[in-house]
């Protein structure tokens, strides 16, 4: 990723991603708001990554998180109309109550469908990584992940979704390509 590439963020704001725009400064990546970035499209840089904070918090059956996840998806696919090929999408999601087995498949079919739409709505490639951050104790780590991940030319698998204990030892396409293993 060059240094005027940008990655975007928008949605809820997250305690586990309060060091991420430290640490992108530190290596050269610009962050932006979305909003500020559709304000003002002729700054210069390419966005290049999505990050996407969800607070599930307040979810207490797994049928809420469906409907919150629903509301917004058709955001998130939105936001893609705004991305260069080769980019990243990255979910963050911090639970609540409805925490079960149940939830990883619905993180899994969403970030499928993003990469899906991503290639359908907007004729681009992307890597979509919806992550669980709940349990995230360490959102200096987290943000190194990210980075690297962005940064990174290693290929992985196109969709996946992660929880943060994955994260602790490996990087999140290794993470993402153990679990599609």
């Amino acid at each position: 990723m060059s240094a005027s590439s940008v990655v975007l963020r928008r949605g809820d704001s997250l305690d586990c991603l309060n060091e991420f725009e430290a640490e992108a400064t530190g290596h050269g990546i610009l962050t932006r708001e979305f909003e500020d970035f559709v304000l003002h499209p002729a700054d210069p840089g390419a966005a290049k990554a999505l990050i996407v904070g969800v607070d599930l918090s307040t979810c207490d059956r797994v049928r809420e998180v469906k409907r919150s996840l629903r509301r917004i998806e058709q955001q998130i696919d939105d936001s893609c109309a705004l991305l260069e090929g080769d980019a990243h999408v990255y979910v963050i999601i911090k639970g609540g109550a409805a925490r079960s087995s149940r939830v990883l498949p619905i993180y899994e079919t969403l970030a499928e469908k993003l990469h899906a739409l991503a290639g359908s709505s907007h004729g681009i490639e992307i890597t979509s990584r919806v992550i669980d951050c709940t349990d995230c104790t360490d959102s200096s780590l987290l943000a190194r992940r990210i980075v690297g991940d962005v940064s990174s030319a290693e290929d992985g698998t196109p969709a996946s979704a992660l929880i943060w204990h994955e994260l602790a030892d490996s990087s999140i396409s290794q993470a993402a390509l153990s679990d599609y293993l």
